[in-house]
């Protein structure tokens, strides 16, 4: 394998540890060389959320990587007037700011490599890394995956896989770090970026898959606001509150009901399936304040009066 995409790969490993916390415990994803492993198709689901453990408490967000498997399996074309460019990263000054923007553009190199976006995913590797090293976290780089994805380089459902066992060693990192804070604000950034592609795209394709997986944030979101306000001892993220508080009000409207559906059981892994279904109730009018309200927060993290910039 070249240099060139050597530092492509260890590029998507390193802004999945940064994309969002993430992990459950009780599975494991399997791969490796030579099929000796066998790939946990269950971690590509698009519809599956990564769960995480706050302090104790258990809080569950879908990944930027799940967002961006769901807009490509809807065979929707590459975007990349969505990427936040990274020449805007200069402008990223405070600690925050910077923590949030790196859960953004890890998110648009998960965007980018699904598309193989090679020379792109190469530049937002560059501004992953420089965002990393100067909020002191290049540490949660494990050069372990470099190997991992030599091995499986030609397998795109087995690179997925240890892109999501890369998105817990970097959760781990941040909190036995002590730096919680740190893993909320990216978290928060990908869950922000993730959001700000699937309401464009669906502003241009009116997909109602991606509609429903917008309502779906509803509870999400509650999540990001208690996360920030858990970690917000010094007001640092009084800003980002405030502005995921104002989303919050529009996403009060959708309207979501359930379908009981009997859970499934994996004896062997020990896990449970929850199969009930929510159906999602959004008027066009909402959907098109929450794409707006998105589109706002999002420039206002990115310090661009321009969004898609």
């Amino acid at each position: 394998m070249n240099s060139r995409k050597k530092l492509l790969l260890l590029g998507t490993v390193a802004s999945c540890l940064f994309m969002a916390s993430c992990g459950d415990d009780e599975t494991k994803p399997t791969v490796e060389k030579e099929g000796k492993k066998k790939v946990d198709k269950s971690l590509l689901d698009p519809d599956r959320s990564f769960n995480t453990t706050f302090d104790g408490k258990l809080f569950s967000v879908p990944s930027p990587v799940q967002t961006a498997l769901l807009i490509k399996s809807l065979e929707i074309p590459f975007n990349e007037t969505l990427l936040n460019n990274k020449d805007n990263m200069s402008g990223y000054t405070e600690e925050g700011v910077k923590a949030m923007n790196l859960g953004i553009y890890g998110a648009d190199l998960g965007y980018v490599t699904l598309y193989d976006q090679n020379s792109k995913a190469l530049s937002y590797l560059s501004a992953v890394e420089s965002l990393a090293n100067d909020l002191g976290i290049s540490g949660a780089f494990d050069k372990t995956f470099l190997e991992r994805f030599e091995a499986n380089s030609n397998n795109e459902d087995s690179m997925l896989v240890i892109l999501s066992d890369a998105f817990r060693q970097g959760d781990n990192f941040l909190k036995e770090n002590e730096r919680k804070n740190t893993s909320a604000l990216i978290l928060t950034g990908g869950w922000l970026e993730s959001m700000h592609l699937a309401t464009a795209l669906y502003k241009e394709s009116k997909e109602p898959q991606i509609i429903e997986r917008i309502g779906q944030q509803k509870q999400s979101l509650e999540t990001i606001i208690e996360l920030l306000e858990k970690y917000n001892d010094e007001g640092q993220n009084d800003e980002f509150i405030a502005d995921f508080k104002s989303l919050n009000e529009l996403f009060k409207e959708i309207k979501v009901s359930y379908e009981f559906v009997e859970p499934t059981t994996d004896k062997e892994r020990k896990l449970t399936t929850i199969n009930s279904k929510m159906n999602i109730e959004i008027s066009d009018e909402l959907a098109e304040k929450i794409i707006e309200k998105v589109k706002e927060i999002r420039g206002n993290v990115t310090n661009t009066s321009n969004p898609e910039g």
